[in-house]
């Protein structure tokens, strides 16, 4: 988790981080948060949910920027952190 203000570079970093490890041979996602939503309340529309989290459960390490920078709905918060109970 990197905190600061805006403009501080938290962004460049976590790129530079995640490039860092897709050079060691590690397999990542770099996500805006609003848009992953975004894609899984489209995924769910369209009656794929679990698609986009199945492919996610491959990778090494996923990257999601803006966490709480940007509003996003609630139903789409759910999707994002779903409750144990909605996820069994």
């Amino acid at each position: 988790m990197l905190f600061g203000g805006t403009g501080t570079g938290k962004t460049y970093l976590a790129i530079a981080i995640a490039r860092s490890c897709i050079r060691s041979g590690a397999r990542g996602r770099f996500y805006n948060v609003v848009d992953l939503v975004d894609r899984l309340e489209i995924e769910t529309r369209n009656g794929r949910q679990g698609r986009l989290a199945e492919h996610l459960t491959r990778m090494d390490f996923i990257v999601l920027d803006e966490l709480g920078y940007l509003p996003f709905a609630q139903s789409g918060g759910q999707l994002l952190f779903p409750s144990r109970q909605s996820a069994l």
